[in-house]
C-alpha cells in the first residue's frame, strides 16, 4: 500500500509494484524493491555487519553528542549528521581482522568542522569522580565565546556521560561528573571539541586518552 504525495502527479511513500517510495531528508526517493535471498552472507558482508554494529553501539551511548557534532559538516549534503559520523568511524576506527575487530578509541571523531584549535594544549586529568579538562584559553573576538564539548566514554559499560555546551573557550577549564558508581574501576576514553556559542560550527574533535576512575584517584 502507498501513500501519493502532493497528489496523483507526485511521489509516493510505501509500495507500489516491484518500487518502493520513501522520503529522505526531504526528498522524494523510489527505488527497486529489495529481494530476499536465500544464498548465505559472504565473510564481506560478516564483516560489514560486525562493524555496522559495532559502530551503532559506540555512537549509540552518545547520539547527542555526535548530531550536534556533525550538524555543520552535513549542511546542503542530504545527509544526517549521525549517518555521516557513522561513516567516518567506519573508515577510520577498525583494527584487525573480522571476526576480531577492535575500535581504536584515538582515530574516532565526535564532532567535525572548521573552528581551530591549534595550540590548544588540552588535557584532561581525574580525581574523584571528576574529569578535569583544561586547554589555553583563546580570549579573541572570534572564538573567546565557544562552548566546550566534552566527553567520557566507557567501553565496558558502553556508556557516556558529556555535555554539549560547556565552559566558554576563554576560561580554559570545566569539568565533567561522572554521576554514577558503576564507572568505578572503569577505563574511559576522553574527548573535547568547541562548538560556536551560536551553536552552528564545531572543531574537529580531540581524543586526550584513556584515563581510570579508581576509588583512590
Amino acid at each position: 500500500m502507498a501513500r501519493l504525495i502532493n497528489g496523483i502527479l507526485g511521489g509516493f511513500v510505501g509500495i507500489v509494484g516491484n518500487l518502493e517510495g520513501y522520503m529522505l531528508n526531504g526528498r522524494q526517493i523510489i527505488r527497486s524493491r529489495r529481494k530476499k535471498t536465500s544464498k548465505p552472507p559472504t565473510e564481506k558482508q560478516l564483516a560489514w555487519r560486525q562493524k555496522m554494529v559495532q559502530t551503532h553501539q559506540f555512537l549509540g551511548a552518545f547520539t547527542d553528542f555526535v548530531k550536534a557534532g556533525f550538524t555543520y559538516a552535513t549542511t546542503g549534503k542530504g545527509l544526517t549528521p549521525y549517518a555521516a559520523a557513522v561513516g567516518y568511524q567506519l573508515k577510520h576506527v577498525f583494527r584487525g581482522e573480522y571476526p576480531n575487530y577492535t575500535i581504536d578509541y584515538a582515530q574516532a571523531r565526535l564532532t567535525e568542522g572548521p573552528i581551530n584549535t591549534e595550540g590548544i594544549n588540552a588535557a584532561v586529568t581525574i580525581q574523584g569522580n571528576k574529569l578535569i579538562f583544561t586547554w589555553t584559553p583563546d580570549l579573541s573576538y572570534t572564538h573567546s565565546s565557544d562552548r566546550v564539548m566534552l566527553l567520557g566514554y566507557s567501553p565496558v559499560l558502553n556508556e557516556a556521560e558529556y555535555k554539549l555546551c560547556g565552559e566558554k573557550r576563554s576560561t580554559g577549564r570545566d569539568v565533567l561528573i561522572l554521576s554514577d558508581e558503576t564507572w568505578k574501576d572503569k577505563t574511559i576514553e576522553t574527548y573535547l571539541s568547541f562548538i560556536s556559542e551560536n551553536g552552528i560550527t564545531c572543531a574537529n574533535s580531540i581524543y586526550l586518552g584513556t584515563l581510570t576512575y579508581s576509588n583512590s584517584s
